[in-house]
């Protein structure tokens, strides 16, 4: 097979509203590509997969350097942030420790969905 090209990207479980089905848990980072689900389900993967290919690729929004989107199960929906990796798979980076939590944090935030999660805390 032929090794991977591009940007590495970053995907974070940000909330779920209910019980992820495939059991993804509120701060999983994971790095899928193109060929790579990284875990994914396939619905999760499927809603995904055309951002993977625009920042794995080059690609960018106007907007910002981060995508969010929902899981498509809006029973148990999953919130993802999906984002390009400093690093390019081209060059090694796979299997590198996560971005730094600032760098993370002081990234955009872009809302593609109808719902946002609400957290209980009690």
């Amino acid at each position: 097979m032929t090794p991977e090209r591009g940007h590495r990207v970053q995907a974070t479980v940000k909330c779920i509203k209910g019980t992820c089905n495939a059991g993804h848990k509120v701060g999983d980072v994971l790095n899928p590509s193109a060929r790579n689900t990284a875990g994914m389900c396939g619905y999760l993967y499927h809603a995904a997969h055309p951002t993977i290919l625009m920042l794995q690729f080059g690609g960018s929004v106007p907007w910002g350097d981060t995508v969010e989107l929902q899981c498509p199960d809006t029973v148990n929906l999953l919130t993802l942030d999906l984002r390009r990796a400093s690093a390019e798979i081209a060059q090694g980076a796979t299997g590198q420790a996560e971005l730094a939590a600032a760098e993370i944090a002081a990234t955009p935030v872009v809302h593609f969905g109808r719902v946002l999660c609400k957290i209980d805390e009690g």
